[in-house]
């Protein structure tokens, strides 16, 4: 993972463009937002002091490509807490060991520099790929009592998966 660079905009609306993937945001309810305005923001997060939002370039090791994006970001969370987020391009869906590298990465990086007490994200009840991952990290499955997702998929309910810092060091994440 590295932070974005402006070149980054053509391979991030190419993974994003994917039919695969454009299906799983709008069943997940999410709105496409612009490539170009996503890595403009993403770089102005990197030049904030202090650094609040973490927002990477996912960067396959062999080809040097982008093959997705992950974050953890703490501006609008409690002190002591980070949103967690991960999206991976439709070839990778499925490769667990990606994912599970990635998101490693992002919980050490939060509970051991960041000193965060608890790191959550949020998806819903039909995304059965982030269940796994997180189930197989150590989270907890909170449900909530948010309004029904408004995607293709109106029967999605919402749910939040957190990770809590002493679980982590002595559980099976860490």
């Amino acid at each position: 993972m590295r932070d974005f660079e402006r070149a980054d905009v053509s391979a991030l609306t190419a993974y994003q463009s994917d039919p695969r993937f454009v299906s799983a945001r709008e069943s997940a309810g999410q709105d496409a937002g612009d490539p170009a305005e996503l890595v403009t923001l993403f770089r102005k997060w990197a030049q904030e002091r202090p650094r609040r939002n973490y927002q990477f370039a996912v960067i396959e090791r062999k080809s040097g490509h982008l093959v997705g994006c992950a974050g953890l970001r703490t501006a609008n969370c409690p002190q002591g807490n980070g949103e967690l987020g991960i999206e991976l391009s439709a070839d990778l869906w499925g490769r667990y060991g990606s994912a599970v590298e990635i998101t490693r990465g992002l919980l050490d990086f939060g509970f051991s520099t960041l000193g965060l007490r608890e790191i959550f994200g949020e998806t819903t009840d039909e995304n059965h790929r982030a269940a796994r991952l997180a189930s197989f990290l150590g989270a907890c499955l909170e449900t909530t009592a948010g309004p029904e997702n408004k995607g293709n998929n109106a029967h999605a309910q919402p749910v939040i998966w957190r990770f809590r810092s002493v679980d982590w060091r002595f559980g099976a994440g860490g």
